[in-house]
């Protein structure tokens, strides 16, 4: 113990911010698991560097980013258990990396305990095991910023944190080259303005980062989609019509949200127009408020502006208490502002790097309240600091009750359906369609044809389209289909799912 005690604040800072990334990759692994089945978008990302899956096509919206990062499990097939493990420990080593930056920002365990905050949100732990863009958007977010607070004017390792300046910037926009403009704009802005941050080494370091990562899209456009301009035309059309402005619609929904005034549970529906002009419907929902819910906003609050507090009272220190504060919060705000007034369409998700940033002025504000300097608080301050966190991040903690049920509930399941798949000998050249199919169809090295809405008598155009290509189909659905459609003709094998009610039913070809 006297060894620890001995150490450097900057030596304990370090060891303790490890802690933190390995006591999430625990997180995870105990709140949701390894068995989480393959989403949508996964399979996608996965499907373009596996070569034992067919390419499940790739959309304009999406970019290189996630599926060079999933590529080393991708390229060599590896199981669901397997590609979870990887990305567990991917997302813990970019928690550490993302938040080391900050530890030549303050001296502080600022980087630590922002780190735990974050990744004790149970949205981060929720993505920390999926092959999905927003949780890497977030870490480069974070990194890009320290990096650019470790570049003022007289700080050590200058040359690294260019280095690691440019490298963030570049991976945020090879992962989301659209929020990459929201993380470099404020940061250039404060190039600009403060005069501690206004040399020429650090504004190249933001440009390279931004051409190097978003060299990749802007030569894919160009070859694949008829141009960056008409590529970004297809993704707003795509996902429900984004704008160069602020949707008026947006502002018009969170006035109503802030009108209703109560916690009981809330759905607004805001007509839009979503992917190809069919019009349907965009729901906001505000969720019930439980007595935890509240004690968490509380916590948060107080921390937020403690945090501001202390940094105007170290205004004139040499730490930079205002720019350590203001400048993640400025950033946060920033690229959450697209997703919030600019798009009808959104996921908690689309936000981790709000919250990510926003995790650093929480936790200036938590080190604050434990620093409070009054002789009658002195002694409770460190306990009011532990409360905070405890507030902070256990209501969280709590919140992933859920996840573990509803990944056995989809695992059963999806099991299920790849046994019966096996058992009919389900191989060589196949295309699956109907319920779940992309979480499956990756799994057995099928091809993705899509849902089967309202069955007719004659087969659908891909499904004709896959047979004629001489593929085995396979139709999975969880209830039957009505008399008298194509599948009449086929074969159809049933399964029961442990622990559910319902079954498979699975059509295959006549023979």
């Amino acid at each position: 113990m006297s060894g620890i005690a001995s150490w450097t604040p900057d030596r304990r800072n370090h060891w303790l911010l490890v802690g933190v990334a390995v006591c999430f990759a625990v997180y995870v692994l105990v709140a949701v698991g390894l068995r989480y089945p393959y989403t949508t978008d996964e399979a996608i990302y996965f499907s373009q560097l596996n070569p034992e899956v067919p390419n499940y096509g790739w959309a304009a919206w999406r970019a290189w980013g996630m599926a060079i990062l999933a590529g080393p499990v991708a390229l060599i097939d590896a199981p669901l258990t397997g590609a979870r493990l990887y990305l567990v420990i991917l997302s813990s080593v970019g928690l550490f990396l993302a938040f080391r930056p900050w530890l030549a920002v303050s001296r502080q365990p600022l980087a630590p305990i922002a780190a735990a905050l974050f990744g004790g949100t149970s949205v981060a732990a929720y993505n920390g095991s999926l092959a999905l863009p927003n949780f890497y958007s977030a870490l480069a977010a974070i990194a890009a910023t320290g990096y650019f607070m470790a570049c003022r004017r007289g700080a050590d390792n200058y040359r690294r944190s260019l280095i690691g300046l440019a490298a963030a910037v570049a991976i945020a926009a090879l992962v989301r080259p659209s929020d990459s403009l929201w993380l470099v704009m404020p940061l250039f802005l404060a190039w600009l303005g403060l005069v501690a941050w206004r040399r020429r080494a650090v504004f190249g370091a933001l440009v390279l980062g931004q051409v190097v990562g978003w060299a990749p899209w802007i030569i894919e456009s160009i070859f694949r989609f008829g141009g960056p301009f008409n590529r970004l035309d297809l993704s707003s059309a795509s996902l429900g019509g984004t704008h160069l402005y602020p949707d008026l619609g947006m502002v018009r929904l969170y006035v109503r949200l802030w009108n209703t005034g109560n916690p009981r549970p809330l759905s607004l529906n805001v007509p839009v127009e979503f992917r190809g002009g069919a019009q349907t419907l965009a729901t906001v929902q505000l969720a019930p408020g439980g007595t935890l819910a509240v004690i968490w906003w509380i916590a948060l609050v107080c921390a937020i502006v403690a945090g501001v507090l202390g940094a105007i009272a170290a205004r004139r220190s040499n730490a930079g208490g205002i720019p350590v504060v203001l400048m993640p919060l400025v950033v946060g705000l920033s690229v959450a502002f697209p997703y919030l007034f600019m798009m009808r369409y959104g996921q908690l998700r689309f936000l981790l790097p709000a919250i990510g940033l926003l995790a650093v002025p929480v936790a200036a504000g938590v080190i604050q309240v434990g620093m409070v300097r009054r002789p009658s608080l002195r002694v409770l301050a460190p306990g009011l600091a532990a409360v905070l966190v405890l507030a902070l991040v256990g209501v969280q903690m709590v919140a992933t009750r859920p996840y573990r049920t509803s990944v056995a509930t989809a695992d059963a399941a999806f099991s299920a359906l790849i046994r019966l798949l096996g058992q009919a000998d389900v191989s060589g050249p196949c295309a699956m369609a109907g319920d779940g199919s992309f979480n499956v169809a990756y799994q057995v090295g099928c091809d993705h044809i899509g849902r089967i809405n309202r069955p007719g008598a004659e087969e659908p155009a891909p499904v004709a389209a896959a047979r004629g290509r001489g593929e085995t189909v396979v139709i999975a659905l969880r209830d039957a289909p009505p008399a008298g459609t194509f599948m009449d003709r086929w074969r159809l094998v049933t399964a029961d799912i442990p622990g559910q009610r319902g079954s498979w039913f699975v059509y295959l070809p006549p023979v």
